[in-house]
């Protein structure tokens, strides 16, 4: 990861990218709009929702480890770099299980149709 402002415009991409598809999957006939809404909620609050835990804090100071700089140092990488997996993690599978869902509420006849044109 380069930095957080970068973080949440990959963050906001994606989303945008998944409610596009959600939203043109809703002019198809036989597509149930209710789900079709429904689906564009959820992107927009997995976009909120992961957007705010980007900035998140190291809750310890250098004096916590005994004047050990080094250690410090290797402790909030690993803080770090565990909390940006989980985000990572949570994201990707809250993004699946919404692609998940929008595939369902289109009917296969639809998505052949499509897949075909292309």
């Amino acid at each position: 990861m380069a930095n957080k402002r970068t973080l949440k415009k990959n963050i906001s991409r994606i989303c945008g990218a998944l409610a596009g598809d959600a939203i043109l999957a809703g002019y198809f006939d036989k597509v149930d709009r209710d789900r079709i809404e429904d689906i564009v909620r959820r992107v927009a609050a997995l976009q909120e929702v992961s957007r705010a835990k980007v900035s998140f804090w190291y809750d310890k100071a250098p004096r916590d480890f005994e004047g050990d700089l080094r250690a410090y140092h290797k402790a909030r990488r690993a803080y770090f770099r565990a909390g940006f997996e989980k985000l990572r993690s949570e994201f990707n599978h809250e993004a699946i299980s919404i692609l998940k869902e929008l595939n369902e509420a289109v009917p296969a006849d639809v998505r052949q149709a499509v897949s075909d044109e292309q």
